[in-house]
């Protein structure tokens, strides 16, 4: 069955935020399996009230449209590239602010190739276990394992901000102190480096740590509980986000569904800050 986010409209015209699914992950590393990502979280968001405890703001006080998933070729992610970027693209001609869902993280540079050439001004935050700053990964140049590399050759080096990063090469590591900022502790992040900037976050769920978040195909020990995470994200509230996309949710690798469940709310926060 094919679910829509929690009591999304119906009306694509008017409705100012455009949930869109990207069911991909054939060049996941570890575990494969976000491609079920998407729905799964849509079926656990029917769970959520539609009033948020965090923000004291109800969901239906935006006007959000879930168009579902796009059809993907797995294994071809040249062409699968393609549509995301052109879907992308689309969506943002039509003045929609974008949540992407994934999918594995390789379905982020697309998205973004599409946004800098709508916007020119903005700052990428990533949320990450890891530092995905790979060249190539057995030979492939477009893995998940290389996203944020892919996202500063389009942006440049300071333009890209990691938060949460724990898990690296030598040569990454080397490589990300060209960065705007690079980050373990999300606590230990200058606002001020984008104070007054658009943003855009990409969130890879395996930010939080396997104890509250197991679904996922490369689990990192030593991340961050659900609360502070979301207490995090408020922050961002006053700067000017463009788009968002969280991805990784690997729901097969969570039969208890916690994981499907904090992705889903995570959904609910970001829909009320757009």
């Amino acid at each position: 069955m094919i679910y829509n986010f929690l009591e999304s409209s119906e009306d694509k015209k008017n409705s100012e935020i455009v949930i869109v699914g990207y069911p991909f992950d054939s060049t996941s590393s570890f575990r494969a399996g976000s491609r079920n990502g998407p729905n799964s979280l849509r079926f656990f968001s029917w769970n959520l009230e539609t009033f948020s405890n965090y923000q004291k703001k109800d969901i239906h006080e935006k006007n959000y449209f879930d168009m579902g998933d796009v059809e993907l070729p797995f294994g071809d992610i040249k062409k699968t590239n393609s549509i995301i970027y052109k879907t992308t693209k689309r969506l943002l001609n039509s003045k929609k602010k974008i949540i992407s869902l994934g999918g594995e993280h390789s379905i982020t540079y697309p998205i973004i190739k599409a946004f800098n050439e709508y916007y020119d001004d903005f700052i990428l935050v990533v949320f990450d276990a890891h530092a995905d700053l790979r060249e190539e990964y057995l030979g492939v140049k477009f893995s998940h394992a290389c996203v944020v590399r892919n996202c500063v050759k389009l942006l440049g080096e300071k333009r890209v901000c990691q938060l949460g990063i724990r898990s690296y090469t030598k040569e990454e590591f080397e490589f990300s102190k060209k960065l705007l900022s690079f980050n373990e502790d999300i606590n230990s992040f200058d606002f001020n480096l984008i104070k007054g900037k658009r943003i855009y976050i990409s969130i890879d769920l395996d930010v939080l740590d396997p104890s509250v978040f197991p679904g996922t195909g490369t689990p990192e020990a030593g991340g961050f509980n659900f609360k502070d995470f979301i207490n995090f994200i408020l922050k961002f509230q006053d700067n000017e986000i463009v788009g968002v996309d969280l991805v990784e949710l690997s729901p097969e690798h969570d039969i208890s569904g916690i994981s499907q469940a904090a992705a889903a709310k995570i959904v609910r926060e970001i829909i009320l800050l757009l």
